[in-house]
């Protein structure tokens, strides 16, 4: 038998799992080799005398694993590292051996072989087309030796307590937890919070042991609405860590969710792996109308107005004053009508509406915009849709559209003659101005077609039936204008999150997007709103953002942080965003595929662990979608892809994903649950080394985010050394300054040697060998130019320009 020094040399030596190709897994896909966790069935197999033995083995293992690990630097192995379960919390069970059936006997039924040369386990097909993998294993009649027990426990990851046969489709959660978690669809992935309606009258049972870790971070901004749903559904709302006045000052760190204020893409760095906020960085791209014009413009200009003239005409004062003076004598004799609005402001704050270009003003930073002067009317009043978008994904686009929402009526009967244009209460849709009119009625009835503000619903009815209007044709250009409008800032808020966002499991983001119907039926867009309102003043407003608020939520996907408790990790791996080699290499290939067709019938051959993630993510939120549609990805989505910014591999994937699975989703879900099954998910790739340089040079940035003055390369320095004369620009000589001291140096030039703020001190230099001093300059000599300063490592780039809250 090889003794245990010969076995860790072995491992030390052998290639990372990770390495492996997609169609023929590892024998344990799951486990990195730092994971080191006992199995209760394998202590059985060895007898009482030798326990105390083996147990030391297997804590030797663990040193030697560390030191394997140890020759690449400094590696996080919180990514790789499953917490240990608490015995005296009680456990639920979940299928994680990936290779053996362990029973309670006193043997192992499927001891780890060789997959080379033991057919211990058949190999998935390189391409799966759609159909289940199954499973097989021989028989074995071998008794597992010593050896082989140890690499079982050395490969196998078992944070639970106890270890459920492969016999269970699905993980099973006890009854205790049943009320307040949901299973997943696939196993081996942890469970997702429950949230219930802000109106429920029995609060979620919630065993001590989870529910005093979900706390949420209480903001000035958070609705009521939100903190019913959140005090309903278990959560303790806090505001520093002790929950006390004794610490007011401590601000919490362990919280799980936030609902707060949009903030500077820098500052979302500091979310953990384990926390959720309620935005992405850079969605100022949309959610400010003058980024939201140019944005849109640079699509139109490049897709046609056809495609993306889905907002009137804006002009962004000053820069183009003059296209807007030049459009504006052209529509002069039409007594054309135009409306101001600031360009980072709401609920109708700074808004009007005028005729006369003195009413324009030429210096102040505003957005014009052609007023849309024959809106529809209902029962002779103008009005707006809210629509509540959620995006719980940028890269790959996930957008869902609420079912319901808002229609906002103005309280004054609409007219189109130009003394009327000081009225404020009959041009403007905007809530926040029309209930301080005398003439506004609010609606109790969320199904009544009453007062100034109805559902959606209400008004789709409407007009279905009072006016014969085509309610399917109408929201599908709703639809289409809803995703026209995200892939507007699709490309800036995917690089921003790419460079700010170390984990998938952190952002989602609730939009609130104004729409104006003309009298054709063809939406407008207004604005995008990135905190929308969700104020509930009345029984309809409670009626439609109650329930909004529980399903967006639930389709955000908490998961129990990552605490001391049993049973319930949360494991990073299931996000991270790095990939392996042949991860990487398969991205390059299905994204410079031209042709549709191609990335169709292959991209789903071979599905990597990365590609398995994605997709049962995706699935398990399309389960929570409710009262929300998701509007892409979709089957016929695809249309949509060439408006993106270059191809994007994870949208392809999921164009043929829903091609495939969109009329029956069954035979996809049952492919990834055998994957899943056997841990093939959870092969991740190692976390890139040196985090300790990239960590000192945030701090840099989040010291000094604003972009610095180079310094001044003028002409030389009059103070520095001459021995010619001084000359003014006219000719005529001066008289010679009088010779500075040598260790004077030029303010400018000594300013131009400082290095950038926040760099690392340099090292302390050796002391240096005497040597000979310097020869003096020539007379006829110039001074030489200064070296240039080196470059600042401290200035995120992408945030010179960002001024969100202007």
């Amino acid at each position: 038998m090889p003794s245990l020094k010969n076995i860790i040399s072995k491992l030390c030596h052998s290639p990372r799992q990770d390495t492996h190709t997609p169609t023929r897994p590892a024998v344990s896909p799951a486990l990195p080799v730092s994971s080191v966790t006992t199995i209760p069935a394998a202590k059985k197999a060895v007898k009482s005398k030798k326990k105390t033995k083996t147990k030391a083995k297997v804590a030797k293992m663990k040193i030697s694993s560390r030191e394997c690990n140890g020759d690449d630097g400094e590696v996080d192995d919180s990514h790789s590292r499953s917490p240990s379960p608490d015995p005296t919390i009680e456990t639920w069970q979940m299928e994680t051996d990936a290779v053996t059936v362990i029973e309670k006997q006193d043997k192992l039924s499927a001891p780890i072989k060789n997959d080379i040369e033991q057919n211990s386990m058949v190999k998935l097909a390189s391409k799966l087309n759609g159909a289940v993998v199954s499973l097989k294993k021989a028989p074995s009649k071998e008794k597992p030796n010593k050896d082989q027990l140890f690499m079982t426990a050395l490969h196998t990851t078992n944070p639970f307590k106890t270890i459920a046969t492969r016999k269970e489709s699905s993980p099973s959660l006890p009854e205790s937890l049943t009320s307040c978690l949901r299973s997943s669809l696939f196993p081996r992935v942890p469970p997702y919070l429950k949230f219930i309606s802000h109106d429920e009258t029995i609060p979620l049972k919630i065993p001590t042991a989870i529910q005093k870790h979900l706390k949420w971070k209480l903001t000035t901004i958070t609705p009521i609405v939100v903190k019913k749903t959140l005090t309903n559904s278990g959560f303790r709302l806090v505001k520093s860590e002790c929950d006390t006045a004794e610490c007011p000052q401590e601000e919490t760190v362990d919280w799980i969710g936030i609902w707060g204020k949009h903030m500077k893409s820098i500052m979302f760095r500091a979310i953990k792996d384990g926390q959720k906020m309620n935005h992405f960085p850079g969605t100022f791209q949309i959610g400010r109308k003058d980024r939201l014009w140019r944005n849109l413009q640079k699509l139109a200009s490049k897709y046609g107005v056809a495609e993306f003239g889905i907002m009137p005409k804006t002009y962004v004062l000053p820069h183009d004053l003059k296209i807007l003076k030049h459009d504006w004598e052209k529509y002069a004799a039409n007594n054309e009508r135009w409306i101001i609005k600031p360009p980072a402001s709401a609920r109708g704050t700074g808004i009007k509406v005028v005729s006369r270009w003195t009413q324009i003003p030429k210096k102040k930073p505003v957005v014009v915009q052609r007023y849309v002067s024959k809106p529809y009317l209902i029962n002779g009043s103008k009005f707006d849709l809210r629509l509540y978008v959620l995006v719980t994904s940028v890269h790959p686009l996930r957008i869902y559209l609420y079912k319901d929402g808002l229609a906002r009526f103005a309280s004054v009967k609409y007219n189109d003659e130009l003394s009327s244009l000081n009225d404020r209460y009959m041009h403007l849709t905007n809530y926040s101005i029309n209930r301080l009119s005398k003439n506004y009625t609010p609606n109790e009835d969320f199904a009544a077609c009453e007062g100034h503000k109805w559902t959606l619903q209400t008004l789709f009815q409407y007009l279905k039936t009072e006016q014969n209007v085509d309610i399917n044709a109408l929201w599908e250009s709703i639809k289409d204008l809803v995703i026209k409008t995200i892939i507007a800032g699709e490309a800036s808020i995917s690089s921003l999150t790419k460079a700010n966002i170390t984990s998938r499991y952190n952002c989602y983001e609730l939009f609130g997007i104004d729409v104006l119907l003309d009298e054709d039926l063809k939406p407008w867009l207004l604005e995008v709103n990135i905190s929308p309102s969700l104020h509930s003043a009345s029984p309809l407003d409670i009626h439609v953002k109650g329930p909004l608020v529980a399903a967006v939520l639930n389709a955000a996907q908490f998961h129990v942080p990552r605490a001391e408790q049993a049973g319930l990790p949360y494991d990073s791996r299931l996000y991270t965003v790095y990939l392996s080699k042949e991860e990487r290499d398969k991205h390059i290939i299905y994204t410079n595929m031209e042709d549709r067709d191609l990335y169709l019938r292959d991209i789903l051959s071979t599905l990597t662990p990365d590609d398995v993630r994605h997709l049962l993510q995706a699935e398990d939120e399309l389960t929570q979608s409710g009262a929300l549609q998701r509007v892409f990805p979709t089957r016929h989505s695809h249309k949509y892809l060439p408006y993106l910014a270059g191809p994007r591999y994870y949208n392809r994937l999921f164009d043929a994903w829903e091609t495939r699975y969109a009329d029956d989703r069954e035979p996809g879900v049952e492919l990834l649950r055998a994957l899943c099954d056997m841990g093939y998910h959870l092969q991740t790739p190692g976390v890139p080394l040196k985090r300790a340089a990239a960590q000192q040079l945030d701090r840099c940035r989040m010291t000094w985010t604003r972009r610095r003055r180079p310094p001044r390369r003028g002409p030389p320095c009059p103070r520095s050394r001459r021995s010619g004369p001084l000359r003014s620009r006219s000719g005529p000589s001066l008289p010679q300054a009088p010779r500075a001291p040598a260790q004077t140096r030029c303010p400018a030039r000594r300013l131009s040697r400082r290095p950038p703020r926040c760099s690392p001190a340099p090292s302390a230099a050796p002391a240096a060998s005497p040597s000979p001093s310097p020869p003096s300059p020539s007379p006829s000599s110039s001074p030489s130019p200064p070296p240039p300063s080196p470059p600042r490592t401290d200035l995120n780039m992408n945030e010179c320009d960002e001024k969100e809250h202007c």
